[in-house]
Formats: C-alpha cells, structure tokens, sequence
C-alpha cells in the first residue's frame, strides 16, 4: 500500500462528516462516494469535488483503488454492507452502532478476523480533547479507583423524522438508547476499561413520538436507500430510557438518554461525571460546546479544588465532534498495520449490554447478563491488575 489511504463513503446524508474528515488527514483521500438518492449524490460530489459517484454500493466496493470505506447508511444494513466491504478487501470504518443486535455485531467481527482487514467503529466522542484529557488523568492514576459513573444526553426536542427508519425498530434497533446513549455508554465503558457486565436494570418511555410530538427534522437526516412502502412505518421504538449498570468488578454505571423531554428550550446535552476515590469530573457539553466543558475536583492536602483545562488548539480542527481525529486513528492503524480502538470487539460488547438494557425495559426486571469465556478472563485480569496497584 502507498502511503496515503484511499477512501470511500457509502451513505453521504451524515456520512458528509466522514468525507470532511478524510480531506482534513494528510493520510487519506476520498476518491468515490455512494448514495442512492441521486441529488444528494451530485450535491456532494459537486460539494466535496469528487469525481466518483454511486448509486450502488456493490459498485464501489469493485473499484481496485479503493483501500477503505466508510458506511453511514439506516442501523440495519451495517452488517450486510460492512461485510460485502470486508469481503472485496476493503478496510472498514463503520457508522455506530455496528448493528442493532450484539449477536450481528459479532458478524462483522468474524468477517474482518476472515478476511484480514481493520475494522473501526465510529464512537467519534472518545476522540475529543476533552474526554481524551479525562483518558489521561485516569491513565496517570489521577482518580485513584474509578467506582462509579454517571452519564447521558438529555433533549427538549428531537424525535428524528416521524415514520423515517430511525423510528422504526426493525430498522434502527431502538430510539435514543441505540441512536445517542450508544456514544455515552461508549465513552463511559472505555474510561472504565470496558468491564465484564453483572446486572441490568432499566426503564423505557414512549409520551411523545406516538402522538407526533417534538418532531426534529435536519438536512443531513440519513435516507434509507430502499424502496419504501406507502403507508408511514410505526414509532414502535423509547424515545426516553433509564438504565442502572452493574459491573462484575462491584463498580457501577447510571445512564439517561431521551430524544424529548419537557425541559429547557432548545437543550440538546450530554453529560459525564466521574467518582474516584481520589478525585472526580464533570464533562458537560451543551449544544456540542467545544470550550469550558470539564471540571476536575479534588482535594489535595484536605482543601477542595475544582479546576478546568484550556486545551490548546490543535493544528486543524475540523469537527467538534471528534471525527477528524478518529479518522487520523484508523488511517494510522491502516498503514502501521495496528489495531483500531474502539475496535469490533467493543463494539460487540457494547451491542450485547444495549440487548441487556432494551430486554430489562421490556420484561420490568433486573437482567443478569451471561458472561463469556474472553469476558471472565479479562475480569481476572483487572482484579489483578487493581491487587497489583494496591500493593504498589
């Protein structure tokens, strides 16, 4: 391979992030994209200058030249997209979530572990300034035991388009749990270390997409590309959700996630706090805030501290949101042969604790989630490496 990576993009609704931020990395360049609505496509070919259009994916996953694909398409065709991708030897950087099951998620793995390539899940939020600088001071033991987090993302109105595939759940695998919490557990289990789940406990809603209430509607809604039936699909899917998460090391997460809630105008927040033993943080973005976002508390020599980070600014940013760096990442894993983070496996085991969560809301109960071999293993491996600190 040359040293720079030559990309497409199936899926350019949302997927135009991941065209921007392949012309921002030295290390890639998009070469083709494909969308199955034809003004759209030449929209942003004509936007981006791109000289390769497609209205079927399958068509440019036979371009020679292509090293790598991104796709942004409707929850559902992750999986077969992604694996026809992996299967034409392409490297694949995959939209969250993977898919709208774990047990489809590990299809995806199994495809890329086949056919050697990368494989990359977009969890973009871990690579911002401010929740990699949290990732630091947990690496430097800053926190001392990280015991407890809560996290979520909270909106006064935003129900994507009404009777669209995002609120359909055959199609998107559930409302704001799968569509927003899937960023907010991810960023929560990689500074916990993404450890083996105990129990499950949740509460889902449905009080306003049933009665076409706080309905969004943006321009880079991801069409589906399939042939759509007259009658409008069902809302059949939380547009609100409560979880409580227990871990098998004793640790715990809390999450709250909802598409619309009567609550301040225009909010569209998500939220983080850390407890360790040695200190703690609070992340709060408002309305994708870029500055003035995290707050360390501490209390060193018994005088209580709160302090917040200037970060400085970095040589291009592109997107708030993080996609710029993580595109830098798997670009990198590309031509150094690494392995990508967040990687399939965490995308698996995420899906499977969003199985646990949706199955806990539908059956009123606590879930106790079954572990496997790999799982209980890397548990070991913790309580090991806490012994070890501690004796330290």
């Amino acid at each position: 391979m040359s040293n720079l990576v030559r990309t497409g993009v199936i899926g350019v609704g949302w997927g135009r992030m991941h065209v921007e931020a392949y012309h921002a990395c030295p290390d890639t360049v998009p070469v083709a994209i494909c969308d199955a609505n034809p003004e759209r496509l030449a929209e942003r070919r004509q936007q981006y200058g791109i000289t390769r259009g497609y209205s079927d994916y399958r068509e440019l996953l036979e371009q020679p030249d292509i090293d790598a694909v991104s796709i942004a398409l409707p929850n559902d065709m992750h999986v077969p997209v992604a694996i026809a991708a992996l299967q034409a030897g392409k490297h694949v950087l995959c939209e969250k979530p993977p898919a709208i099951t774990g047990d489809a998620a590990a299809q995806i793995v199994a495809a890329a572990r086949e056919y050697r390539r990368k494989l990359m899940v977009c969890f973009n939020y871990r690579y911002r300034p401010d929740a990699q600088w949290l990732k630091q001071l947990l690496d430097e033991g800053r926190f001392g035991r990280l015991y407890a987090v809560k996290t979520g993302w909270l909106r006064n109105s935003g129900i994507p388009n009404l009777g669209s595939w995002f609120t359909c759940k055959a199609q998107s695998g559930g409302g704001p749990l799968i569509d927003l919490g899937v960023h907010m557990l991810d960023l929560a289990l990689w500074l916990l270390g993404y450890p083996a789940v105990q129990t499950v406990s949740a509460v889902s809603f449905a009080e306003f997409g049933p009665h076409g209430g706080k309905i969004y509607v943006r321009r880079s809604q991801v069409a589906d590309p399939r042939p759509q039936p007259n009658a409008p699909r069902p809302f059949d899917v939380e547009d609100m959700l409560m979880a409580l998460i227990r871990f098998a090391d004793g640790r715990a997460l809390q999450l709250e996630v909802n598409w619309a809630t009567h609550t301040s105008a225009g909010r569209d927040d998500y939220f983080l706090t850390l407890y360790g033993t040695a200190a703690g943080a609070d992340l709060y973005v408002a309305n994708y805030a870029t500055t003035d976002t995290v707050t360390l508390h501490s209390d060193p020599g018994g005088v209580m501290s709160s302090t917040r980070p200037v970060f400085r600014q970095q040589s291009r940013i592109s997107l708030p949101s993080g996609h710029d760096a993580l595109v830098d990442h798997f670009a990198r894993c590309i031509l150094d042969d690494l392995e990508p983070s967040p990687g399939g496996d965490e995308g698996v085991a995420l899906m499977r604790l969003i199985d646990a969560i949706y199955a806990s809301a539908q059956s009123g109960r606590e879930v106790v989630v079954e572990r496997t071999k790999n799982e209980e293993q890397r548990t070991k491996n913790e309580e090991q490496r806490t012994k070890n600190e501690e004796r330290r």
